[in-house]
């Protein structure tokens, strides 16, 4: 999910070390394909389990101290313990260290949520337990091509696919009737309306979605950036991409000398009237927030007419995880239909589960989420859907923005 700057070093060490399974809480891979999921669930009865989690969200935090941690604890006996981190790099950074430092079990971190170029670190540095995810028996209600790549790369069972996600903007229909829906329109928009408009600044991943945007808008739309990492393609997007945020920096709020750090702080921006977009990967991000008081009722979303970027987002296992039953019980319950249901009605998150999978009543169930004004419609939202580039592309976009825009 994040750009990993401060592991290269030790990934080009840790590169050379010899390649051993690791036994996380002795429980092998070995293990588990030979046990039943009853035995793996009673070996996690009573545990605690450590979960490495961005915690950038308070209305998810809460959600997960109360409702999650309530329920692990009534049906398994597992005691739900977050690891918050301001970004998963964080955690991806601990992982590293440990196991340059030998720590082979015993780990601080028992689950992850990871996605993107963080999985690619973590895959390549080989510090995740595995390959678990077609042990889970929650597995079989995604869709099959969820389990196979993340940001182009190869998963191989060493990730579960968990939460489906899309990219919104918020606008409040009284100040802005008509917001722009291209990425050419925006910038139009923004010189047009100077201070009105920001985004956070990367490596956020919001902020870092939004960028990803012009960069595969000026790459000739998504299709071209799904075979791979292509160094053409990268420098002729890229140019014109940081000429775009260059272009439109002094027109941002404060002259763009400074960006929201967090999703919290430019939604506080929008609710205040200080900025008129405010943006998410939930797309029901705004009717929550009408619901709780904080937008306005007249606040709408929207996708931009050549696509937003959606992706879903996983549960990993580290290497030296002390729990790794806890860990495998946990992620098969937050993938379970009745979590995710629950957490769609909490958080606004877009239903991940294939409805083939699900039985008709489940299907009913799916169809009667409630419906709000602020929200766009499932067929929309799937019309509009643009997969993730591979994680290359958001790593050397990310640090060419630093140099060539934040530092300009």
């Amino acid at each position: 999910m994040r750009t990993n700057f401060a592991a290269l070093a030790l990934l080009s060490a840790l590169s050379g070390c010899a390649r051993t399974s690791v036994t996380g809480s002795g429980l092998t891979p070995a293990d588990l394909a030979r046990l039943d999921w009853d035995a793996i669930t009673q070996r996690a009865r009573g545990s605690t389990v450590n979960f490495g989690m961005w915690a950038g969200d308070d209305v998810r935090n809460r959600y997960f101290q109360t409702t999650v941690t309530r329920t692990l604890r009534q049906q398994f006996g597992i005691t739900l313990r977050i690891v918050p981190c301001a970004d998963t790099v964080e955690l991806v950074n601990k992982l590293l260290n440990e196991r340059s430092a030998g720590r082979h079990s015993g780990g601080s971190i028992d689950m992850i949520w990871i996605n993107g170029e963080n999985f690619r670190t973590a895959r390549q540095a080989q510090v995740l337990w595995g390959p678990f995810a077609n042990a889970l028996p929650n597995l079989r209600f995604y869709d099959p091509e969820a389990t196979k790549r993340d940001f182009g790369t190869p998963v191989e069972g060493y990730e579960a696919p968990w939460q489906k996600s899309q990219f919104v903007f918020a606008y409040d229909q009284g100040r802005t009737p008509e917001p722009p829906r291209s990425i050419d329109s925006l910038r139009d928009w923004i010189k047009a309306h100077p201070g009105r408009f920001t985004y956070i600044a990367p490596p956020d991943y919001t902020g870092s979605a939004f960028i990803r945007h012009v960069l595969i808008h000026f790459g000739g739309g998504w299709r071209q950036f799904q075979s791979g990492f292509r160094e053409d393609l990268y420098a002729r997007a890229a140019e014109l991409s940081l000429e775009y945020l260059g272009g439109i920096r002094p027109y941002l709020w404060r002259h763009g000398e400074t960006y929201p750090a967090t999703l919290k702080e430019l939604n506080r921006l929008f609710a205040n009237q200080e900025v008129d977009f405010a943006m998410s990967y939930g797309p029901d991000f705004a009717a929550l927030a009408i619901e709780r008081g904080e937008f306005p009722a007249t606040t709408r979303t929207f996708v931009l007419s050549e696509g937003t970027i959606g992706n879903y987002n996983f549960l990993a296992v580290p290497f030296n995880a002390a729990n790794v039953a806890g860990a495998l019980v946990t992620i098969n319950q937050l993938m379970s239909f009745d979590q995710l249901m629950d957490m769609c009605r909490a958080l606004g998150n877009s239903f991940p589960l294939e409805l083939g999978s699900l039985t008709e009543a489940q299907r009913r169930s799916v169809r009667s989420l409630p419906a709000h004004a602020a929200s766009l419609s499932i067929e929309e939202l799937q019309s509009h859907f643009m997969p993730e580039p591979d994680a290359e592309y958001l790593t050397r976009f990310e640090k060419d923005w630093r140099a060539r825009v934040l530092r300009r």
